[in-house]
């Protein structure tokens, strides 16, 4: 179960990598979740993983193609035919779009105007959170930093003439034994910069760094709705390795 004061539906849902054989143990586990969920006042919300359309299979932690797992798929399915059941509905539906190290730009240029930096600024954070982000109060503002704070990342951010960012991404490092891989999150274009091309330059400007770090691959995450997005991944040559949606209940 993961928690985070409700901001974030990542970060507030269920992610079940094993789902018990016995329906008795999966229902007792949903009536935890959504126990658990009612003292915080939170809708229980559960991260279900399934095949998608022309994948090579699962992802797996670090977001790569891997060889399906029957077993974890059927697992999956079980548990989203309980929750459905129980009348949950289906939101936010996400492919995990892939690049291996062979695949990522070998001759992108960095745009001067792109900023990267390891730490988290303000006015990263200010962009992330939006319009809204002088009236969230400190304890919120709080709670955001630890979670885009959690684990290496690097902070992107495209800006503009009056050196305001335009657009952000954040990029998370995961090591996996020798390989590194990087995911890229946070993706956001200021409303009045949509359709100028800064997501382009965003990713662009990953990739060069991606080839001078050595990365091993990156992943990105884009919900199913975003067309735009989705055509400009596969154009940048991205693939589907894996799908996901998330189930929820009103409270």
């Amino acid at each position: 179960m993961r928690f985070s004061s409700g901001i974030t539906r990542r970060a507030n849902s269920v992610l079940s990598t094993v789902v018990p054989g016995d329906p008795a143990a999966v229902a007792a586990a949903v009536d935890e979740v959504e126990r658990r969920s009612a003292e915080r006042w939170l809708a229980p919300t559960f991260q279900v993983w399934e095949p998608a359309p022309g994948s090579a299979g699962t992802a797996d932690a670090a977001g790569r193609a891997g060889a399906e797992d029957a077993g974890f798929l059927e697992g999956q399915r079980r548990l989203a035919a309980l929750l459905e059941a129980r009348g949950y509905t289906t939101v936010a539906p996400t492919r995990v779009l892939w690049m291996g190290r062979e695949g990522i730009p070998r001759d992108t240029q960095w745009d001067p105007r792109v900023i990267v930096s390891e730490t988290l600024s303000d006015t990263w954070l200010d962009a992330h959170m939006g319009p809204s982000a002088g009236g969230v109060d400190p304890a919120s503002r709080l709670v955001y930093r630890r979670l885009l704070t959690g684990g290496s990342s690097r902070f992107y951010s495209y800006q503009d003439g009056q050196g305001v960012p335009a657009a952000i991404a954040k990029v998370s490092l995961v090591q996996d034994g020798d390989a590194t891989f990087g995911g890229v999150y946070g993706l956001k274009v200021r409303p009045d910069r949509r359709g100028a091309g800064l997501v382009r330059r965003i990713i662009e400007a990953m990739f060069h760094h991606a080839v001078r770090m050595g990365l091993d691959g990156v992943w990105i995450q884009v919900e199913e709705r975003s067309e735009r997005a989705l055509a400009l991944s596969a154009e940048l040559g991205f693939a589907t390795a894996a799908r996901y949606r998330y189930l929820t209940r009103p409270t």
